[in-house]
């Protein structure tokens, strides 16, 4: 595999810590420390006149049919209409950074993750609290439905895995699966997740019956690997981490990646905090140096 930078957007005056795309009409957003929400038109690689300032570091950001969720440092979550970038609600359920915010696949819920070990369960259109749930004394970091939506995949920074079902919130199952936190995971597979976290390893789990087996683990990088991302059709996918690469996966070979890093050229010069792909064979990384690199990937 071969990597080749395309672009280094620039806008940012701070760490970058999330990146949404929304595919429909190519746009990028992201979150930073600087506490914009920027936007970024993909097709012409160049800044897009939308952009938010929210009081607070932004950490997630998730979208619906009709709003903008940015979830920030002081645990809440400003609803933006996209069209008239307004703020219409302010939604305060946690008093610590909202790491990720989550869509159930077919109900009207959505989830906050919260640096309070807290999972919020809102209404996805009345934006109403239903639930508020402790599940960790540290911090949740990175959560996952499967693809009925039964089941509900949280991870948090005490380095547990935790199952719940997405009816009651019952936690049926957890396991210690990471030195130090769940950062970020992803289905490999129907029954195949992957998980990375503070350790440096991505780790491979079965899912049986709603009990997790580990089938791998796999030292990926020398420091905590902050993000995980699969490409469009599945076979590839990219790590981002402290160590300042990013490597890209062969789904089918866990033990050859591509490195990107600045040593060999171009590359990220600190910690790289995420990694979206925006294409089948285009890239986007961005971490704690301000930047977004775009990159084209391919097998050549």
């Amino acid at each position: 595999m071969h990597a080749e930078l395309d672009k280094v957007l620039q806008g940012h005056s701070a760490a970058v810590y999330c990146l949404y795309y929304e595919k429909q009409i190519k746009r990028l957003f992201s979150g930073s420390a600087d506490q914009m929400v920027g936007a970024w038109d993909i097709e012409n690689m160049e800044a897009d006149p939308f952009s938010v300032r929210i009081e607070q570091a932004v950490f997630s950001i998730e979208k619906t049919a009709d709003h903008l969720l940015v979830g920030q440092g002081a645990g809440g979550v400003h609803v933006i209409d996209e069209r008239s970038k307004r703020e219409i609600r302010h939604l305060k359920y946690h008093n610590r950074p909202i790491f990720q915010i989550l869509s159930h696949p077919s109900k009207p819920y959505l989830y906050f993750l919260g640096g309070d070990g807290i999972l919020s369960i809102v209404d996805s259109e009345a934006y109403a609290l239903n639930w508020s749930l402790p599940i960790s004394e540290d911090k949740l970091r990175a959560g996952l439905t499967d693809a009925s939506g039964e089941l509900l995949f949280i991870g948090s920074s005490d380095g547990y895995l935790r199952v719940l079902d997405t009816n009651y919130y019952n936690v049926l199952n957890e396991i210690k699966a990471h030195k130090g936190g769940v950062y970020d995971m992803h289905w490999l597979s129907e029954n195949e997740l992957i998980t990375v976290g503070r350790d440096g390893h991505f780790r491979l789990w079965n899912l049986n019956d709603r009990e997790l087996t580990q089938l791998d683990s796999v030292a990926a990088h020398n420091y905590a690997i902050y993000s995980l991302d699969f490409s469009p059709s599945g076979k590839v996918f990219a790590t981002a981490s402290r160590d300042k690469t990013v490597k890209i996966w062969h789904k089918e070979n866990l033990r050859n990646p591509l490195r990107i890093e600045r040593s060999k050229g171009v590359g990220h010069s600190h910690s790289v905090n995420v990694v979206r792909w925006i294409g089948e064979n285009k890239l986007v990384s961005a971490g704690d140096d301000r930047n977004l690199y775009v990159w084209t990937i391919s097998d050549s």
